[in-house]
């Protein structure tokens, strides 16, 4: 007859191994749960930001915009032409951020019922307050159309609330060619504005660095 062995357990250890896990878990759980409250000029919100486009002396802008954004006229004549044209940007949130704005633009023409888009590559002369060649922050507009089609506003913007920031005060129709223009060419103009919080830039732009010249993300506010 066989003799049968009891096998021994370590329970002590088992318990006291469970135990440590446990303790583990918990501390675990804390770190990944706990909730930090940030105040003051690095206080989180949801940033929100629109383009405003009008015309200089129209009220009901409705008149102007259909399915393909806002229409413009380049006859001079009519209240919606290209010389009368604005853009502000609006932006609502708390906390610090960086506003850019692209400028999107549709040539076109109508015959008989049959719209086309026009591959013009016309470059709109659009009066702004220009960063130009200045160093580093400026509360003034980076033109980086040329590489994405974008104008940046060159300093971080510090919001505890609705703000606005005027970005199109008028177009230099001298230095735009209208007579080289074919008659009947429509232009739609639409305005995508962004605003990100100020350190994220990189990863919502996908940004190595800002792109106006010697450009800081870091902002001084008085408290």
């Amino acid at each position: 007859m066989k003799n049968k062995q009891n096998r021994k357990f370590p329970t002590a250890l088992v318990v006291t191994a469970a135990v440590v896990l446990l303790a583990l878990s918990v501390t675990f759980a804390g770190i990944f749960s706990n909730t930090v409250s940030i105040s003051g000029l690095m206080s989180l919100s949801n940033f929100q930001a629109s383009g405003n486009v009008y015309f200089t002396g129209v009220s009901d802008m409705a008149a102007y915009t259909d399915a393909n954004g806002v229409r413009v006229s380049l006859n001079a004549a009519d209240p919606n032409f290209i010389g009368n044209l604005r853009v502000d940007v609006q932006y609502d949130g708390s906390g610090v951020g960086l506003v850019r704005v692209r400028m999107i633009e549709e040539w076109s023409t109508v015959t008989g019922g049959v719209r086309t888009v026009k591959p013009f590559s016309i470059r709109v002369p659009y009066i702004v307050e220009d960063y130009g060649t200045a160093e580093g922050n400026a509360k003034k507009w980076f033109d980086n159309r040329e590489n994405d089609y974008r104008f940046y506003y060159a300093t971080a913007v510090y919001s505890a609330g609705a703000g606005t920031i005027p970005l199109v005060e008028g177009v230099d129709t001298d230095a735009l060619d209208l007579e080289a223009i074919p008659d009947g060419t429509q232009l739609h103009v639409v305005i995508e504005a962004d605003i990100v919080q100020v350190n994220r830039y990189p990863q919502y732009w996908g940004l190595t660095q800002l792109p106006w010249n010697a450009g800081v993300s870091a902002t001084e506010e008085a408290l």
